[in-house]
């Protein structure tokens, strides 16, 4: 069945539950996990393709179904255009940081945070 948009207004539980990927070709009720590490292209010339595109899967360290599944549910609960899915803390905030500062900015940070944060 073609994915349809969510209504609005729904519980944070249904949107923790449904809002993600649609079914695929299968119907399933809830996603699949993707537990692979790459992905099959046909040939050279379409894998060259998906790797310039971010939005296709090409290897799962940058782009998996089920990573995107959990972005668009915490993009959902969060009623925000979209959500980024780190592996790890500090990446989250070393994105933060990125995102957001520029060369010669000074950052005021207490020591009680995590560690590695000081040295970022």
């Amino acid at each position: 069945s073609p994915h349809r948009p969510l209504p609005a207004g729904l519980r944070p539980e249904t949107l923790a539950v449904r809002a993600a990927l649609p079914p695929s070709q299968h119907g399933e009720n809830s996603e699949g996990l993707f537990l692979t590490t790459a992905y099959i292209q046909p040939d050279a010339e379409t894998s060259a393709q998906k790797f310039s595109n971010s939005e296709d899967f090409t290897y799962s360290r940058t782009s998996n179904p089920t990573v995107r599944s959990l972005e668009a549910r915490l993009a959902a609960l969060e009623g925000t255009e979209a959500a980024i899915a780190t592996s790890t803390g500090m990446s989250a905030i070393l994105l933060l940081a990125m995102g957001t500062l520029k060369a010669g900015d000074h950052v005021v940070c207490s020591r009680s945070v995590f560690g590695s944060t000081i040295n970022l």
